[in-house]
């Protein structure tokens, strides 16, 4: 297996809805949120893990391709020969302790914070919240009548995060591409969660999000040796058209 460089995916995440990833709650207070957001331990401005996003996209992933684990495990093809022709465990990797052969992760996820911009609106938000919203929700015992109601705290909408992801590939010329046939797999886990939801309570509006690609930038390991660039294109399908098209490592630069 020989590295023959990144595809790095650079853009917005925009919060199409109210946002709410779970954080710690430290302090109990009486009348507090019941579910806070999770935060920067230094800037104390929400942000989304990476894991969060990768989670999701390869839950999501697994959905679409049929490999959704029976007793709810996170999927894992149990043998080389399946995981190498395997979207999910190629693309988002698989634990080290299973032992098999199948390269390194794909797939990197940075976590995503947001945007100057976005900050500047929250600081200007009147919700008795740090750059938050209250959400009160409140359900029914369908039996006594008896309410049961609670605070969730959520990112506004309208709020930007930049993220960043990084997808590496490997033998391009092992018969068929597999990596670039893959990197279209990352595709459509992103379109998949444009159309599902992002965090908690997406069942009740919470966590429609939309990725806005702003560039993609292609580095091949030649770039990386001689300090170069690389090679920028618009969107991801350019990037795969022009690596699927003819492909060279040398010429990468030129």
């Amino acid at each position: 297996m020989e590295f023959r460089g990144n595809i790095i995916i650079r853009g917005k995440i925009r919060c199409e809805t109210g946002l709410h990833i779970g954080g710690n709650k430290d302090i109990f207070e009486i009348g507090g949120i019941d579910a806070p957001v999770i935060r920067d331990p230094i800037t104390r401005l929400p942000y989304i893990p990476g894991s969060s996003l990768k989670g999701r996209m390869r839950f999501l992933l697994e959905w679409e391709t049929g490999k959704i684990d029976t007793e709810g495990d996170i999927h894992n093809c149990g043998s080389e020969d399946d995981a190498k022709s395997c979207p999910v465990c190629r693309v988002f990797g698989i634990s080290a302790a299973d032992n098999l052969k199948v390269g390194p992760t794909r797939l990197i996820v940075r976590d995503a914070h947001p945007t100057e911009e976005t900050v500047d609106k929250w600081k200007e938000l009147d919700t008795g919240l740090l750059y938050t919203e209250w959400k009160k929700e409140n359900y029914i015992n369908r039996i006594t009548s008896r309410a049961n109601p609670r605070d969730m705290e959520r990112v506004p909408r309208g709020s930007e995060f930049n993220f960043e992801m990084v997808y590496g590939i490997y033998d391009m010329d092992d018969g068929g591409k597999t990596d670039l046939e893959f990197l279209r797999c990352l595709q459509i886990a992103m379109k998949l969660l444009e159309d599902s939801y992002l965090g908690g309570s997406g069942s009740r509006g919470y966590g429609k999000v939309k990725f806005e690609c702003e560039e993609v930038l292609f580095k091949s390991r030649e770039d990386y040796i001689q300090g170069e660039e690389g090679i920028t294109f618009g969107t991801l399908d350019e990037a795969i058209e022009w690596l699927g098209k003819d492909f060279s490592i040398k010429e990468s630069g030129s």
